[in-house]
This record gives structure tokens, sequence and C-alpha cells, in this order.
């Protein structure tokens, strides 16, 4: 289908004139620039007739009139509003940059359309699986729903760029456009903005979900299709009957009107634009931008300049003539020569352009009544920032063509702008966090747009992260809700390490297994076992061997010497000697004539066999440091494993292990979750490590690198490890954890003491201004950094939601909960 078109029949009609320019200065000089387009239809016949395409190609490139060709880009949100007044500073001036680069017509578009709800969810709501979870997984849809509808009504909010420019032909266009897009591409990523170009069918889509408020789910078109049966594709977008009156308009359903700003103050906010997008309603808001070429400014003011020179001049001779020496000139050629300076010093100095602006508002409802109270809304907010906003008089036709991202403009309410002033209409207001489907999270509702947050870790380079939090900030309550979504939305595997055995409720709920750790509990964990598959013995040695360095510095207490790692490597390869031996037979064989011999699995025990067998003397220390945690009362990780391990849902409580074994136990757990999550990969599941208290293993050297070296590992084999804490300070201390923290795309920032805020911000990479969202949070607030977005977050939950009494910190609300009826 390529430079396919398809194509409407034009009917080219005189354009109809509008207003004056308001700018006396330029008034005749610039005005080709800003010279409207004429309608397709003088009077049309048909509502198909009031769209203003001729022709459409599959790559999104329409043709809105004789030679005139469009494309719209699709761009994201960026925190300008959340952010400190210098980052402000930056995105404002690299905003100033894009549109002095740009020497062609476009518009930039904040469309408030109707959010179909239908697909909404379809892509976020959790879907049943009658596993026996499916009423959690009506608590979350319940949650989720009420987000939706408290934050915009049922609005999604959308911003284009739409360029329009002149070629001979569609191919020249194309040609024009792909050269463009670099522009547009290294302008918008400066801005820290995405920009996607859309297809012909996805254009199509935005003029549909006007036209046909209320029924997205039905839009459906295909290119190949409509050529072979000679389709017209308005018939796919139109609705069946629009009428116009002087001040407004009607479809079979709903009411619309056409608003302009017809007076401008001499400054305006930079929130003045984010303010009108920021009403709940239905709306369009499009920003028409008629660049005006810096040679013709430059010629232009120079000719006026001296044109005013000259009338100086000619005034003071005449007053010299009547003998009048001592009058200055007039005022008005005083107040017209500074102007003129004042601009010739801008456009020189300053670097900016002058840009023909016109902007125009389309505001839709289900009623007269609520259209005016929506129109008496949007009006009291330009008056408060000192705009005039009225209505299109007797063009709401003309004016809703301009609004709409087809690329036409056909009404003249322009007036000229300078680059900064134009800038200060900034379309960027914050970043939304949206990435639903498979495998997508719900993380609570951004704290600005109320619109719901839905992220995926899996998307992310390094999906890795940290959930900082002090006592009562609900880092654990959001530990707990990411668990939920991951437990009861994909098919990926939980495992939790819990120091103070906060996560039992969750586990049990959904039918996982709680692994209790003690002296006193009988329960045994073997950190030396080899998985099923030893293809790779000589790697999985050498894992053991990281291992053991970590188990002896903590059973030591203090930093091991050079001979002390000798030996401990030495007798982890004695330990695995046999396996290793038959492993390297294995390796020429045919398939047939290899041997599978069922050895028995070591332990703690055997290895602390061979190590007292060493004769050095720094062995006998080290066994006799060993000695407590092999046949003494602590030695639950010295025999074979007796508890079911292969949950997908696996907690380990640790809090009863006391200091001693702590730190140890902490080790074996990720030796053992580092096979879990290695066997796993094999199948191609996903595993999420959860690790508690996470700074108790930054202690000792050893235990650290182990811990990094895991971190590595579980994102190369799809897992995904999250660390929970409150004690930053500690975490900023040590350089391994620095790095870990530095490299993870992954953060939730809670509640956090104010000595610790400043230099967590510096690591993670957010503004001072954003911190204001963390500094005396209420609990389940903050800030999430997801990627290169960084959002502020609520993910608080009803305290009559069985998932707030599930998931509660407050023990006896968690019991409750747990304990419910009809689970």
């Amino acid at each position: 289908m390529g430079s396919c078109f398809i194509k409407a029949v034009p009917h080219p009609l005189p354009a109809q004139k509008e207003g004056a320019d308001r700018l006396k200065l330029f008034q005749d000089k610039f005005s080709i620039y800003k010279k409207a387009g004429e309608p397709l239809y003088k009077t049309p016949k048909s509502v198909q007739e009031c769209i203003e395409l001729l022709k459409i190609a599959p790559d999104g490139i329409f043709e809105v009139a004789g030679n005139r060709y469009s494309k719209s880009y699709l761009f994201s949100d960026v925190n300008y509003n959340t952010t400190s007044e210098r980052e402000q500073v930056g995105i404002f001036e690299s905003y100033c940059r894009f549109l002095n680069a740009m020497d062609v017509e476009f518009k930039v578009t904040i469309n408030n359309k109707n959010r179909n709800m239908k697909a909404l969810r379809e892509k976020v709501l959790f879907q049943k699986k009658g596993d026996g979870n499916d009423r959690e997984r009506d608590c979350y849809n319940q949650i989720m729903e009420k987000k939706i509808v408290e934050g915009k009504q049922g609005i999604e909010q959308e911003r284009y760029l739409t360029v329009s420019i002149i070629r001979k032909n569609y191919e020249e266009a194309k040609a024009a456009f792909a050269s463009l897009e670099a522009v547009l591409q290294k302008g918008f990523g400066e801005l820290g903005s995405s920009l996607a170009a859309l297809n012909g069918v996805e254009r199509l889509r935005v003029l549909h979900d006007f036209y046909r408020m209320g029924e997205e789910e039905y839009f459906s078109f295909d290119f190949e299709e409509a050529v072979r049966i000679g389709r017209d594709y308005k018939d796919d977008i139109c609705n069946s009957m629009l009428k116009f009156y002087p001040t407004y308009m009607q479809d079979e359903k709903r009411f619309a009107k056409a608003l302009f700003i017809k007076k401008y103050p001499s400054s305006l906010s930079d929130r003045f634009l984010t303010e009108l997008a920021t009403v709940p309603a239905h709306t369009i808001i499009s920003i028409d931008v008629a660049p005006i070429p810096k040679d013709v400014t430059t010629s232009t003011l120079q000719k006026k300049y001296m044109g005013i020179e000259s009338d100086i001049i000619r005034q003071q001779r005449v007053r010299n003539k009547n003998n009048d020496f001592s009058s200055d000139i007039s005022y008005s050629k005083r107040t017209e020569k500074q102007q003129i300076e004042e601009i010739m010093d801008d456009v020189r100095e300053n670097d900016q352009r002058l840009f023909y602006v016109a902007v125009t508002i389309i505001i839709k409802a289900d009623t007269k009544e609520e259209l005016e109270a929506i129109e008496e809304t949007l009006v009291t907010i330009g008056k408060r920032n000192s705009c005039q906003i009225e209505a299109h008089y007797l063009k709401q036709r003309e004016a809703l063509n301009t609004a709409l991202p087809i690329g036409v403009r056909q009404v003249e309410t322009m007036r000229t702008l300078m680059t900064q002033s134009l800038a200060v209409l900034m379309p960027f207001n914050v970043q939304e966090l949206y990435l639903p489907g498979k495998g997508g999270t719900y993380y609570g509702v951004n704290q600005v747009s109320r619109n719901i947050l839905f992220g995926n870790r899996k998307r992310l380079v390094n999906g890795n992260g940290f959930i900082f939090g002090v006592p009562g900030s609900g880092k654990s309550f959001f530990a707990k809700m990411e668990m939920g979504n991951v437990f009861l939305n994909t098919d990926d595997d939980i495992i939790v390490i819990d120091p103070q055995h906060e996560y039992f409720g969750i586990a049990e709920r959904f039918g996982g297994q709680v692994v209790v750790l003690s002296t006193y509990t009988g329960n045994h964990i073997n950190p030396m076992a080899l998985p099923e598959d030893v293809s790779d013995i000589q790697g999985i040695i050498a894992e053991k061997g990281e291992f053991m360095l970590g188990i002896c510095e903590q059973c030591m207490g203090e930093a091991l010497n050079s001979r002390q790692k000798s030996i401990i490597d030495r007798c982890v390869r004695l330990l695995y000697q046999e396996v290793k031996e038959e492993c390297m037979r294995n390796r020429g064989r045919q398939e047939g004539e290899r041997t599978h011999t069922l050895w028995k699995q070591k332990t703690l025990h055997d290895y602390y066999g061979i190590l007292v067998a060493q004769p050095e003397m720094e062995a006998k220390e080290l066994a006799l440091s060993l000695e407590l945690f092999i046949g003494g009362s602590l030695n639950i990780f010295a025999h074979e494993t007796n508890v079911d391990i292969d949950s997908r849902f696996l907690v380990y409580g640790i809090r009863d292990m006391g200091k001693e074994l702590s730190a140890i136990s902490m080790l074996v757990m990720m030796e053992n979750i580092g096979s879990r999550i290695m066997e796993n990969a094999k199948r191609g599941r996903a595993t999420w490590l959860f690790i508690d208290e996470f700074h108790v293993l930054l202690d000792k050297e050893y235990s650290a690198k182990y811990l990094f070296s895991l971190w590595k590992k579980v994102r190369k084999l799809g897992g995904l490890c999250s660390g929970i804490t409150q004690n930053v300070l500690d975490m900023l201390q040590n350089y391994t954890a620095t790095t870990m923290l530095a490299n993870s795309e992954f953060v939730a920032l809670l509640r956090q003491a104010p000595t610790d805020l400043e230099k967590l911000s510096e690591v993670i990479g957010i503004s001072p201004e954003q911190l204001k969202f963390v500094r005396g949070a209420q609990s389940g607030t903050g800030i999430l950094k997801h990627g290169n977005m960084v959002v502020p977050m609520d993910i608080t939950v009803d305290k009559d939601s069985p998932i707030y009494k599930l998931f509660s910190t407050n023990p006896f609300e968690g019991k409750e909960a747990a304990h419910e009826e009809g689970h």
C-alpha cells in the first residue's frame, strides 16, 4: 500500500476572511503567512463533506487541500510543573530552540478525549482464572476502576503535533516529512519527550473518537479492504448528523462549541495552558503556529524602522519651520520606535523569531447547560490570567476543522508572538506512567493529574529496584501491592526474605508457602545442594566458592586474608570433585553413552569435614568459627532441605534467627534463591525477589559482594530484585549499595527523614522540587521512578477494602482479613 492514497472528491471554494490582525505595527507586512485555508465545500451536503480531507495514505500522510499535506505525531508529556524553577527554565529554553527550528506550519493539540472504557478494562483489569484467587482480582479491579472514575471522569489526554507542508505530490511530501522528522526527534528528545508518528489508521481513529464520542470500541478500518471495495473512509469516522449554529454546533447526541483566545495580556503564566487542559471536560485545545521567515522579519523590521525614522525627521522639520524648537517628537512615534527597537534587539541578540499564533478550543457536552458551564469555567480561567476567551461567531465549522489534528487552518484569529511568548503556551504538565497489558503493574495514581499509574518493570533495561520509607510510610504496603499484582496478573514466581514476618498473611491468602527459619522449628535448608542440571559445573563451583567466602566472613566476624580465601575455595573444589569429574567424562561421550549417577547432595557438614582435614592453621581457625553453625545449636543450614521451597509464592521468615544467624541466613536464602531463579529461567518463568531489611546484607564485604553478584544474575536471567529498607543513610555510605541503586531503574520513594533526602535524590536523579512529594508525605504517597519517568504517586487504598485489610501492617487488620470466609 506504500504510496497508495484513498481519495475524496474536492470542491474548493473561496476562503471566508475573519477578523483583522490586532498587531497594527505589521498589519500588511506579514499577512500572507496568516492567510486561512479555503474549505473544501462552502455548503456541505453531508456530514462527510464537513471533514476536510482529500486523500489519506497508510503511513499517515493526509492531503488536506490542493498540494497541502499533513502528518501527525503523538508526543509524551514531561515533568514541567513538578520540577524546580531551574529545570523549568531548561525545558523552556529547549522548547524555544525547537520552535525556532520549525520553518513550516504546525499545530500543537491537547486532546481530552473520551476514554475507551472497554479497551481500558481489557488492558488494565485483571482477568479471572478460576484458581481460587478471583476474589482478590475483583478487589484490585474495584480499586482501579474507582481511581479511574475519580480521576478524569472517563477522560484520556493525548498530545499531538501536526505538521503541514506544501509539495507538488505525495512522493515529495513523504521525502520532506522524512527529513523533517530528524529535527522533530531532536527537539523533543532534548525536552525529554518521546515522539511517534501516527499512521493512517491511528489518525482516523482520533477523528472517529471525536465525531463518534462514546463509540470508540467500534472503530475499525482496513486500508486494503477500503481500496478493494471502494468504500469511502469518511463513512467509518463521521457521525450521522452535524448541525452548525452561530455560536455552537450539535450532533445526534451532544453539543459542542468552538472558542478562541481573542485578547492576550502583556505577560502570561506558563501554567495557563495547563489550567485550561486540566478542566475535567471533553475538550480539544489547538495552538496553530505559522512561522514568519527570519530574513523576512529582519528586512521588514529594518524597513519599518527606517520609515519611523523618516517620519520623525519629517515631523521635526515641520516643527522647526513653525519655530517650535523645544517640542519633542510625538508620543505615538516615540512608542512606535521603542517597540520596533525592542523587537529588533530580541531578534538580533536573543535569537527570537516571529510567529503567527492562534489558540482554538473545542468543548463538547451531553447537554447545552453542561456546555455553557464548561465554557464559563474556561472563560473564568482566561479572565484570571487576563485573557479574553470568546466563541467563534458564524465560524463554528471552520474553527472545528482548525482545532482537529487534520492539518488545516480556516480561521484568521491569529496574532504575532515572539518565540518566548509562544513558548509560554507550554504544552507540558507532568509525566504519566501508563504501560498496561501483559505483565503490567498498578502503582496507584499520579498525585498531580490523578491518572492511574501502570508500569512494567520487565520493559526496563534493568528492572531491579528499591523501596524506601521510614516506619509508617507505607513501604510494606507498597511492596505487598506489587506482590499481589504479580501473583494475580502473571504466572511469575515470588520469593520474599522476611525478617519481621510481615508477609505471612499475603502468602497464606494466595496459597503460598511460609518457611519459618529458627533454631527451634526443625526446618532446614541446604545451601550446598546442586541443581538438577549440572552441565555448567565449573560455573556452579565458582558460585558456591563465592557463597562460602561470604559465609566464612560472617562467621569469622572480620575480613578474610588471602590464605583463608585460598583454603575456603580449595575445600569447595574438593567438595564437588566427584561431580565435576563425571561431568567432564560425560562431555566426551555421545548422548546414549552418558552416565547419570544419582550422587548424594553435599551439605555444610561435608564441607566442614573437608575443612578440618586441611593442614594449615588458618583452616583450624575457619573450622572453629564454623563449628557453632555446623554441629552446634545454630546448625539449621547444615542438613539436607526438609521443607517445600518450590511454591510459587514463597516467604522465608527469619525474624527469630537471632543476631548470630541473621546475616548468614540472608546469604543462605540468596544462594538457594539464585538456584531457583536459574531453574525458572530455563523454563521461561520470571522470578520476583523481595528482600526486606536490605541494609543488613551490606555490613560485610563478601555478603555485599555476593548480593551484588546475585543482583546482576537475576537481571540477566529475566528476574527482578527489590530491596526494601528504611536505612537510607547506611546504603548511601556503602559503595556497592550506591552502585546497585544508581544502576537500578525502579525506585519507590516514600516518606523519608529530611537528612537522607538530599543525598538520595542525587544518586537516583530526582530534583529538589520533586522531593516536596516525599517530605512529610502521607502514608502510601511519594515518588515513583520508572526508567526515565519520575512521577508523584499515591497508592493509598480505602480502609474498608479487603485488600487494605489484607496488606495493612496492622497485625489485627491483617489477621482479620486473612481469615475472612469465602476465600
